[in-house]
């Protein structure tokens, strides 16, 4: 039996401690947040990061001061029960009002996200995230920032 766990890749030893399905935030700070869906079945976790370009001047009442960022990790490996790692990108594609285009779909790593749990409703957003460089002006990931750091988060209670 033991020697059939050091057969298998190191993300499927790791099962998650319990399931981070939510809407994650930072209460101290509003206006943005990380929502997760993981699947029990395959232990993955989509997440998507829902925040704005801290390039923006501070925001106005004005719809143009603020410039929204998506950033999605899809896949990745829980690399102990209560850490995720993995690739994190932007996309771009088709306006979710008009007709399915899958050839508009785009999508550009630009760096790893990580997720720490210390309980089923906290835990830690770490983020290195860059464009790639020489990207043309209608790649999803042209002008995007550089951000490195991390954020405590909480489930969102509804």
């Amino acid at each position: 039996m033991l020697l059939a766990a050091f057969a298998l890749p190191a993300g499927a030893q790791s099962i998650p401690a319990f399931n981070v399905t939510d809407m994650w935030w930072n209460p101290a700070e509003s206006g943005w947040a990380v929502s997760m869906m993981h699947s029990t079945s395959s232990n993955q976790v989509y997440a998507l990061w829902h925040t704005y370009d801290p390039r923006e001047p501070e925001p106005t009442t004005a719809a143009s001061d603020f410039k929204p960022i998506w950033i999605v990790m899809t896949g990745g490996t829980w690399t102990t029960p209560t850490t995720f790692t993995g690739d994190a990108y932007v996309t771009n594609g088709t306006a979710f009002s008009q007709p399915w285009v899958a050839s508009a779909l785009k999508s550009t790593r630009v760096g790893r996200f990580t997720l720490t749990f210390s309980s089923a409703s906290r835990g830690i957003l770490s983020y290195e995230l860059s464009a790639p460089p020489g990207l043309a002006a209608s790649d999803p990931a042209f002008a995007f920032p550089t951000l490195t750091g991390s954020k405590s988060i909480q489930r969102f209670d509804f």
